[in-house]
């Protein structure tokens, strides 16, 4: 009987802090793929193609909420990148937020996507892979400061509830984002600022969005030291019975200046995914008009691809995708940077799995 009650106190005591912790999950993605990469790199001494084995963005995460009462809820999440191919943590600074959520909406602080950037993200049937729109979608040139996987530190962010398929979040970046927002701080630090907004309609068939983000003094984002630096970008998609999406993506960047890499420059984006069952294939499209009136800086991208479901966790890809670069282009895929007027292209196989101690 003194055995049975000591093996219940010890019980109770190991099940205390599972059960205050009860609210926390851990969670993320595998992404790994092994890949064909070519980028026709005539450099002496360079090669021009190699097989890669890469892990696409996989991450690691712990997020939890606490319920205050009366319909308000704390919020947490801390994210991280995570290499697998390497083992490694890789200084892949994730969304990680404080905030609270309840009926009048969401509010976080922290490091997080800001609304433009996140306005567009499930337009992309090849995201996080090396099909990834962001080539041309948040690119200038080379300098990738717009994409969808930048994030902004030091910002504050409210999102609104769904109001019959509407919803907008603004975003705003303290000053010196670049550097820091303590002090000592400098007067031309204390410009560095941004603010971002976003709308969406989300309604059965049919979802559309719209962003725009303006900084102040970016240097450190994208490479220019110009005020007023903005973008704007409008999208959808419409599902067809339930099976095949058609979406599309239109986007101008300003980066304050008139000619070059500081004038401004067009792209847009058309893409297709069919499902069959556990099947589904993909293809997209996209082109980036010439950067600040500059001949021949533009570029294109091709990229066709299938997945399979294994599980409700677990899908298997193929794709191949093609950036043809201008002759003055720099666009590149996501790991296999790009050489000034010659092609990029990459034959991808992999495999996806997302779990959650859920």
């Amino acid at each position: 009987m003194q055995k049975k009650l000591i093996a219940l106190a010890v019980a109770s005591v190991l099940a205390a802090p599972l059960a205050v912790q009860a609210g926390v999950e851990a969670y993320g993605q595998a992404r790994m793929s092994l890949d064909f990469n070519n980028n026709n790199d005539s450099g002496v001494g360079q090669e021009d193609s190699a097989i890669s084995l890469s892990s696409n963005r996989s991450r690691l995460g712990f997020r939890g909420d606490e319920d205050l009462g009366g319909g308000l809820k704390a919020l947490w999440q801390f994210e991280q990148g995570v290499d697998f191919d390497t083992g490694n943590w890789n200084g892949q600074r994730r969304d990680s937020y404080l905030g609270l959520g309840g009926n009048f909406g969401t509010v976080l602080a922290g490091n997080l996507s800001t609304p433009y950037r996140a306005s567009t993200r499930v337009l992309d049937p090849f995201s996080n892979t090396r099909g990834d729109h962001n080539a041309i979608i948040g690119s200038l040139n080379g300098s990738t400061g717009w994409n969808d996987e930048n994030r902004a530190s030091n910002a504050i962010a409210y999102m609104s509830p769904n109001m019959t398929g509407f919803s907008a979040s603004v975003a705003y970046i303290m000053s010196s984002a670049a550097t820091g927002d303590d002090l000592p701080m400098t007067t031309a630090e204390n410009d560095e600022d941004a603010y971002s907004l976003s709308a969406n309609y989300a309604q059965g068939p049919l979802f559309l969005t719209a962003g725009y983000e303006a900084w102040n003094a970016l240097g450190a984002v994208v490479g220019t030291t110009r005020e007023d630096v903005s973008a704007w970008k409008i999208g959808g998609s419409f599902t067809l019975m339930d099976a095949t999406t058609i979406g599309a993506i239109w986007e101008s960047l300003d980066m304050g200046g008139t000619t070059g890499t500081n004038g401004d420059r067009d792209a847009w984006t058309l893409s297709v995914k069919h499902k069959m069952g556990d099947m589904a294939l993909m293809a997209a499209y996209a082109m980036a008009d010439e950067t600040g009136g500059v001949a021949d800086t533009g570029a294109n991208q091709l990229s066709l691809g299938g997945s399979y479901a294994l599980s409700k966790t677990t899908e298997a890809y193929a794709l191949y995708s093609m950036v043809g670069n201008d002759s003055a282009g720099r666009y590149s895929l996501d790991g296999v940077t790009g050489v000034l007027g010659e092609d990029v292209s990459s034959f991808s196989v992999g495999i996806n799995h997302t779990f959650s101690s859920k």
